[in-house]
């Protein structure tokens, strides 16, 4: 499991690392994908995560902040299927018309979240 989770961090890198670079880009390819049902792959993705974290957590530098991630990715999932496809166009649409370098930052979260999984995965903890 923490393999599939270094994984899908290091996809959650990559995409935020071209949001950063290509923030319209990144922000239209979104758009598109969301009205072509995108709204179920989301979800899933989150699902996924959420498992990969609750199971990964024994193994990792920081158990509780994973199951806590696990349950915010869950969350997350549910926020994204009770919104529905246009609700997501509609906040996908406000974080376009935010100034490129507001969407840059925001991106940062991204990478910052995807390196402390990473380093949370390969570090050695302090009891080992």
């Amino acid at each position: 499991m923490t393999i599939l989770l270094a994984v899908f961090s290091v996809i959650i890198l990559v995409a935020s690392c071209s949001a950063i670079m290509f923030p319209s880009e990144v922000l239209s390819s979104v758009r598109e994908f969301m009205v072509e049902s995108g709204i179920w792959w989301a979800a899933s993705a989150r699902v996924v995560l959420a498992v990969l974290l609750w199971f990964s957590a024994p193994a990792s530098r920081t158990p509780i902040t994973f199951k806590a991630l696990a349950v915010v990715a869950t969350l997350g999932a549910v926020f994204l299927v009770v919104t529905g496809s246009e609700g997501m166009l509609e906040i996908i649409d406000w974080f376009a018309s935010w100034p490129l370098w507001g969407v840059r930052l925001q991106s940062t979260v991204g990478v910052a979240f995807a390196l402390f999984l990473l380093w949370s995965i390969f570090s050695k903890r302090a009891d080992e």
